[in-house]
């Protein structure tokens, strides 16, 4: 008990940093983050990007009396290519279609459903296995393999996530995404029909490098085919099952494991892969998808992928997340192994710094890009408030489990409170932002209500009453409804399309590195 109070402790002061992260945000972005202007005009010419990178959509359909989100041009001063990149603008300004290519009525709905489900599918698999991992390593009488069954899969789909903010940028969005959904059905059905750890551990990880373009491009679809003022609430629809999938997720993990068998816990993923794949097929048409890039050869694209800076990448964070896997736990941290990972980390970050200052706009982390403070800013928020999420959903369980003595089953119901107010929050956010404007303001009193409930989480003890820690988790719950898909908004809003992908995958991933961070430092509170 004492470890899980220390825990949610260590959540009160990541909340705290998460929100020095939106003070940062409002006092750095000056007059481009300040506000979103609502603006209603008639203008009948194609969609346009300003000089400077920020959204404007002036397309056909645009009436008198429509709201279009917009920000005031900024300079820009980190553009270390800019001739090549005005190139590219200039392009998309040319090739932009005659007709627009915003989805309405039921083909929207059918498009937003099939996204829905599409995160659904990697949402529901984070959270359904921790449940059925003691009954898999048992069956394959694999104990120490228990380990990489998380890490196989978080490995693949936290490297992964810069390198399908390129593919999103030289392909098709909607080609890439179906493409995704592919690969992580490939890997949840091996992982069902595994006769042995290591193919377990295959599939996993193939499973995490498909998830890893699942969320980044339903928000590159939704900002291709959603008009700007809108896109708010559609997101906030989509992101809201990552919410649902924590109180379903252990539950149903806990029915299939005990009353069937945990390889339901994988072949329940393929009736809904199968439905998205078909909807998206039928009913997604995104237009104005060609550009100067994606008409390049494919030997040209690998090449403008940086498939050096790939491997670099995607070798400090295997060093990053063995060390951190393996420190303290069958090694210890004053080994030469733990020593050489960190210190092989550190000196692969730098390298990987340095090849992505040379290589400009053609890096798979753009500076220029990254360096735009609504991208860095955004990024930080998510990096430290995805912390906060993944420790309070990562340790209540224990809580409620070890504590009070529940079942998989009812710890999950448990989370009904946090999941209801958060989801809640999130759509009825969307749609204020939409009507609105702001949202910079509602990020702060997000993460402000989101320090209050994990400070009341802290006070958590084994005499604590249901109302109580029910009442703390919709305090937490509505914080961060608040604040968790607004830093996405700000991305949507100032990066035009073509640094869109490039813009999601930031922020995408720091959302996901805190998974391996900041869940080792809880395993390090409760020992």
């Amino acid at each position: 008990m004492t470890g899980y109070v220390g825990t949610t402790k260590a959540t009160t002061v990541i909340g705290f940093f998460s929100c020095q992260s939106v003070a940062i945000l409002i006092q750095r972005m000056n007059a481009s983050m300040r506000h979103i202007r609502v603006m209603s005009r008639y203008v009948s010419g194609p969609s346009h990007t300003s000089p400077h990178g920020d959204a404007y959509n002036h397309g056909p359909d645009a009436r008198k009396g429509t709201c279009y989100l917009v920000l005031p041009a900024q300079p820009d001063t980190t553009r270390p290519h800019q001739h090549y990149h005005q190139r590219l603008k200039m392009a998309i300004t040319d090739s932009s279609p005659k007709e627009t290519p915003y989805l309405e009525g039921w083909r929207l709905a059918v498009v937003i459903t099939c996204l829905f489900f599409g995160s659904f599918l990697i949402a529901l698999d984070a959270n359904i296995i921790n449940v059925a991992i003691p009954q898999i390593s048992s069956d394959f009488q694999a104990l120490d393999d228990v380990a990489w069954y998380g890490t196989g899969y978080l490995l693949t789909v936290t490297a992964f996530q810069p390198v399908y903010g390129c593919f999103y940028r030289f392909f098709r969005t909607d080609i890439v995404y179906r493409v995704s959904i592919f690969i992580f059905e490939v890997g949840t059905i091996l992982c069902a029909a595994a006769t042995s750890s290591p193919m377990f551990i295959v599939g996993r990880a193939i499973a995490g490098f498909g998830a890893a373009g699942v969320l980044q491009g339903a928000l590159s679809i939704i900002g291709q085919v959603v008009q700007l003022e809108k896109r708010p609430l559609y997101m906030g629809i989509v992101i809201s099952v990552f919410v649902i999938t924590v109180c379903i997720g252990p539950p149903l993990g806990g029915v299939f494991t005990q009353h069937a068998t945990w390889r339901w816990c994988f072949w329940i993923n393929l009736p809904f892969g199968a439905v998205v794949l078909g909807g998206l097929t039928i009913f997604l048409k995104v237009n104005g998808q060609e550009n100067e890039e994606r008409r390049l050869p494919l030997p040209t694209k690998l090449a403008s992928m940086d498939p050096l800076g790939c491997a670099i990448f995607l070798g400090a964070v295997c060093c990053l997340l063995l060390a951190l896997q393996w420190g303290g736990q069958t090694k210890s941290w004053t080994s030469s192994t733990i020593i050489g990972l960190l210190v092989g980390t550190a000196a692969l970050a730098l390298l990987f710094v340095y090849v992505q200052s040379k290589r400009g706009d053609r890096a798979l982390i753009s500076l220029r890009v990254f360096c735009r403070r609504s991208v860095f800013t955004s990024a930080m928020v998510l990096f430290f408030l995805g912390g906060s999420t993944y420790l309070d959903t990562y340790i209540l369980p224990f809580y409620f489990e070890a504590v009070h003595g529940i079942s998989p089953v009812s710890s999950g119901v448990n989370f009904i409170p946090l999941m209801l107010s958060e989801m809640v929050t999130l759509v009825f956010i969307g749609a204020v932002v939409k009507q609105w404007g702001q949202y910079v303001p509602y990020i702060l009193v997000g993460e402000l209500i989101c320090i209050v409930g994990t400070a009341l989480l802290s006070q958590l003890h084994p005499l604590t009453r249901t109302v109580q820690w029910a009442a703390y988790l919709v305090v937490t719950g509505f914080g961060l409804g608040l604040a968790m898909q607004l830093p996405y908004t700000a991305i949507q809003v100032t990066l035009s399309s073509l640094d869109l992908p490039i813009g999601n995958g930031r922020p995408l991933t720091s959302n996901s590195m805190p998974l391996a961070i900041f869940v080792f430092l809880s395993n390090k509170q409760t020992v």
